[in-house]
């Protein structure tokens, strides 16, 4: 091989790779960000602050969540606030922590994470919840650089 195919292939390698890179880096990216998302959900129920569970989801119809203490599955912006407001407005306190951290998976503009969270706190009547395991399944799209949250299930682990 001469020097100048050489340097061609050299170079095709080179741009092969940062390529690759770019990908990967792009898709750590997001997988950082929809970590943060979870992170700032958690500390929104934390602090019981409703605008900012508020400003992490996509005001859609057909965004759905279901809670520990929900019966049903709330489908729809209105109905999913609604949810929230209620979980919010049960707790004189409460922590959520990640327990387990959230296996992520992207794929294009959507992806999804299941981990575990401990919830504890106590509720506004005085019952107390100490450190209570719960699994969580998230769906997320991705509008512009943020990922939003579509779908929300958490539900207690069996004791």
């Amino acid at each position: 091989m001469n020097r100048r195919n050489t340097i061609s292939l050299a170079a095709a390698l080179a741009c092969a790779a940062a390529l690759a890179t770019a990908g990967t880096a792009n898709a750590q990216s997001d997988t950082d960000k929809i970590k943060a998302a979870i992170d700032a959900l958690h500390a929104g129920l934390s602090s019981l602050d409703i605008n900012k569970i508020d400003a992490l989801w996509a005001h859609e119809p057909y965004v759905m969540a279901v809670q520990p203490r929900d019966k049903t599955i709330s489908v729809g912006w209105d109905a999913v606030h609604k949810s929230f407001e209620g979980a919010t407005s049960f707790w004189a306190e409460l922590k959520v922590t990640q327990q387990v951290a959230p296996t992520i998976h992207v794929n294009g503009n959507v992806a999804w994470a299941q981990g575990i969270a401990l919830a504890g706190g106590k509720s506004k009547a005085g019952a107390e919840v100490v450190g209570a395991p719960t699994f969580e399944a998230d769906v997320f799209e991705k509008r512009g650089d943020r990922w939003l949250f579509v779908s929300h299930s958490a539900f207690r682990v069996p004791q």
